[in-house]
């Protein structure tokens, strides 16, 4: 296999920002989403394919130097001229062959992107999921974390994409952020960087480039999220620098190719203020420039988070934000609108934006490609192994850190391990708003039955009378929850009549029941106090899933260390 380190001797000339045109270093630092290449948005938002002819047109004009690779399930939009085919899964080869198309429109090789936090199996059909971060952390194991990121990186590369927007670095709210599974140690600085770093390098050994996201970070007060809203880090630059400053610091030390900046405002190092509220990072020179570049040092490529967000777009008219975000310091812009490049070349002829700026951004863009290898001749034949030959170890690395990551949060009365010749009816209560999880447990029922159980799996309880009458019958009573960021959007609770559940859990057979959590690390508190036994998982995936059940029968033993801090009295709000 060729690796990162094999790559990094170009062969192909490097361009020259002597020799480009103003337009062409401008197209450097544009990342358009899919559907705004390839489909024209209409009424109600339904999409109509463009023709060749005109993608041809937008691309050989724009000359984009990255693109947002895993929205291409535009190749279903292609061959059936539906686009309602957009979200269906295709092999990462279809992929590749399609981005190598569209690259070839292109004077320089382009980055193409992914968002793979939890691997490549959401985007291609014959790739993998893997465990959240939150997992990783629980191993404690800068092993396995250089082995998942490498893991991903060679999936993804062999769909054609050579950036990656990961690992998630950002401290949290403790026990309400949406993104609290998305880090690995949000509690603890020192091994949020071994964690990362080992991360990062096994991505970068592997070819593609890593993104530490979101720059500044979070703070231990904010709760929202910026996908709908404007957030706010409120730390003092003191309790920045001890903490999310000391992160981000390690991973620049650390070697990661780009950042990702957040579009949450951070009044100690910017409290300029745009409509009466705190100005986003991502339209902060203060917080680009003159902290993240100049005094962190960073010299790798600084890309935005995505700016349809709701936190940045209504700031500013499109035409205003997209010069803005550019004089901030960024040097990538994801999202970008098609006529972006009239814009900003408008506003460098203008004198509202330096041609300097343009120039900074699109040198940092062509470094970061020579370091991938892209001016290599032979770039697009790498790499020379296919998804076959990277699954099978990526599905082995996946056990060990599910296996690892499983953590006992109490056992009160001793329950734990279970006896296999006590256990021969199992009740497991599912708790959830996102439904596909109560499929999910499929696992866990019949990693149950292959233990000689009979199993009953439901959703939600009604009465005391169900529960004493699933106490009657089963030896063991799992109640298991599954709360997530974005699963669904909003808040993380139980609610509604996944939350009535426990009006009734546990007034019946509690010498019995078990709690467990395959996600959000503080339903032990937030709702299943009364679980005198309760086991965090941490990831809904299928290898999370057997392992939580052979931990519980002592086939192997709980070695998961908690990845956040437990201690309840510490709830911040």
């Amino acid at each position: 296999m060729t690796d990162g380190k094999d790559m990094e001797e170009s062969i192909m000339k490097k361009p020259l920002l002597s020799e480009m045109t103003l337009r062409e270093k401008i197209g450097q630092c544009l990342l358009p989403y899919q559907w705004d290449i390839h489909c024209i948005k209409g009424e109600g938002g339904k999409l109509t394919v463009k023709t060749d002819e005109e993608v041809k047109a937008l691309l050989e004009k724009e000359q984009f130097g990255s693109f947002w690779a895993e929205q291409v399930a535009i190749q279903n939009v292609k061959l059936t001229d539906l686009a309602e085919e957009w979200g269906n899964k295709r092999p990462a080869a279809d992929q590749k062959e399609f981005m190598q198309e569209q690259g070839d429109m292109l004077k320089i090789p382009a980055l193409n992107a992914g968002d793979a936090e939890t691997g490549c199996g959401h985007v291609f059909s014959d790739c993998s999921r893997t465990p959240r971060a939150l997992a990783i952390g629980a191993t404690d194991s800068e092993e396995l974390a250089y082995e998942v990121g490498a893991c991903i990186a060679k999936e993804y590369r062999c769909g054609g994409i050579n950036w990656l927007w990961s690992p998630v670095v950002d401290i949290h709210n403790r026990f309400c952020a949406t993104g609290i599974g998305r880090s690995f140690a949000p509690d603890n600085a020192d091994r949020m960087i071994a964690l990362a770093n080992a991360q990062i390098k096994g991505i970068q050994d592997s070819g593609v480039a890593a993104t530490a996201k979101h720059f500044p970070g979070g703070d231990r007060y904010e709760y929202r999220d910026a996908h709908f809203c404007k957030t706010i880090n409120s730390s003092t630059m003191e309790e920045w620098w001890e903490e999310q400053g000391k992160i981000f610091k390690g991973v620049i030390d650390g070697g990661v190719y780009s950042i990702m900046i957040s579009h949450g405002a951070f009044p100690a190092a910017d409290d300029t203020k745009i409509n009466d509220s705190y100005i986003p990072s991502t339209l902060s020179k203060k917080i680009i420039t003159d902290l993240l570049k100049g005094e962190l040092g960073f010299k790798g490529v600084v890309i935005t988070d995505g700016i349809v967000m709701g936190a940045l777009f209504s700031c500013y008219p499109y035409e205003t934000l997209i010069v803005e975000l550019i004089k901030a310091g960024n040097d990538v812009i994801l999202g970008s609108l098609p006529g972006s490049g009239d814009i900003l070349e408008q506003a460098v002829l203008d004198g509202k934006l330096s041609e300097d700026r343009i120039d900074d951004a699109c040198q940092r863009i062509l470094d970061m490609k020579e370091k991938l290898g892209l001016f290599r001749d032979d770039y697009r034949d790498l790499p020379s192994y296919t998804t076959a030959d990277i699954t099978p170890h990526t599905a082995e690395i996946c056990k060990q850190v599910a296996e690892q990551s499983v953590t006992l949060v109490r056992d009160r009365k001793n329950m734990l391990p279970l006896k296999q010749e006590e256990i021969k009816n199992v009740a497991i209560i599912c708790s959830t708003h996102h439904d596909p999880f109560f499929d999910q447990l499929q696992v866990v029922k019949e990693e149950f039955e292959k233990r000689g159980a009979k199993v009953h799996l439901q959703r939600r309880l009604t009465s005391n009378e169900e529960i004493k009458k699933l106490s009657d019958e089963n030896d063991l009573i799992v109640y298991a929850a599954y709360v997530d960021g974005h699963r669904p959007k909003g808040g993380l609770a139980l609610f509604g009549e996944e939350c009535a559940t426990y009006i009734h859990a546990f007034t019946s057979g509690k010498e019995k029941s078990l709690g467990v959590s395959f996600g959000y690390p503080y339903l032990h508190y937030d709702i299943m106090e009364n679980a005198d036994a309760f086991v965090n998982s941490y990831s809904p995936d299928e290898n999370s899933m057997k392992a939580f059940v052979s931990v519980i029968y002592g086939e192997i033993p709980f070695v998961g260390t908690s990845p956040v801090d437990l201690n309840c009295s510490r709830r911040i709000w």
